[in-house]
């Protein structure tokens, strides 16, 4: 390998700005990535170094600086469109940076980037056939789709009529199964022995209904989690639900909850 040839980085700002996704998305995903870097071979030192950018109100953020390894390793996770923009972008600055080896640059940034894509093809080929076959957990589910603390999600939607618990099993309410975001789960399956759950989530719904949703749900939970009352058809408050609420009368409430 010829040592003359100038090492590029991008930030995870700019791999935000030419895939359209969030940046605090971005560095989630670098983040995870380089976790399992960490955790699964021996890391790359100069793989990512963190840094700060100033926001539109001047604030100072955080960010990462990634090296070619570690940007091909984010993106590997991404669609063929957006692997296409930032590979795009990529050959631009080698060839700007080490415009007498922009060939080999080119070639090398390719085979690069295939053997990462091929090296995921058989994990994806098991992920699809897995959503579309079998279903995923909930919590499996959940992780797919970044959202955080299933089981109190999956409590919360209990609370919410989206979902029933009965004997020590829960299900989903019948329009996650009707729109396939779900499918039932027979109590005989072995998972239920483990989950408590007699169902398990689709690919479909993992793509269409919690990734999608995921933000939403993070501050859904949160707002369920807040102590609030719980009023009889007459108005009068017969319980207080939420955390810390074990203790709490009704004088212990913000008024504007109060009945």
């Amino acid at each position: 390998m010829n040592t003359d040839i100038k090492a590029i980085t991008m930030t995870t700002i700019e791999i935000a700005a030419m895939t359209g996704k969030r940046h605090d998305h971005v560095l989630r995903d670098a983040d995870k990535a380089m976790s399992l870097v960490h955790e699964k071979m021996a890391p790359d030192l100069g793989a990512c170094s963190e840094a700060t950018y100033l926001d539109s109100y001047k604030r100072e953020k955080r960010m990462l600086v990634l090296n070619k390894q570690m940007v091909f390793t984010l993106i590997t996770g991404y669609d063929t469109e957006l692997r296409y923009t930032v590979v795009g972008r990529w050959i631009e600055l080698e060839q700007a940076a080490n415009p007498t080896f922009a060939s080999q640059a080119i070639t090398a940034t390719l085979i690069d980037l295939q053997t990462r894509v091929d090296m995921m093809a058989p994990a994806y080929a098991e992920h699809t056939r897995k959503g579309t076959t079998t279903g995923y957990t909930w919590r499996e589910a959940c992780r797919l789709a970044g959202v955080e603390n299933p089981d109190k999600v999956l409590a919360m939607l209990v609370d919410k009529g989206l979902a029933r618990r009965f004997n020590g099993l829960t299900s989903l309410a019948p329009k996650f199964i009707e729109r396939g975001d779900a499918k039932r789960v027979s109590k005989a399956n072995k998972a239920i022995q483990m989950t408590g759950h007699l169902f398990k989530v689709t690919l479909k719904g993992v793509d269409e209904w919690l990734r999608p949703n995921a933000e939403k749900i993070a501050k859904a939970l949160i707002e369920h989690r807040k102590p609030r009352p719980v009023v009889d058809s007459d108005g009068y408050v017969t319980d207080i639900k939420g955390e810390g609420s074990a203790h709490m009368t009704i004088v212990d409430l913000p008024k504007e909850t109060r009945q």
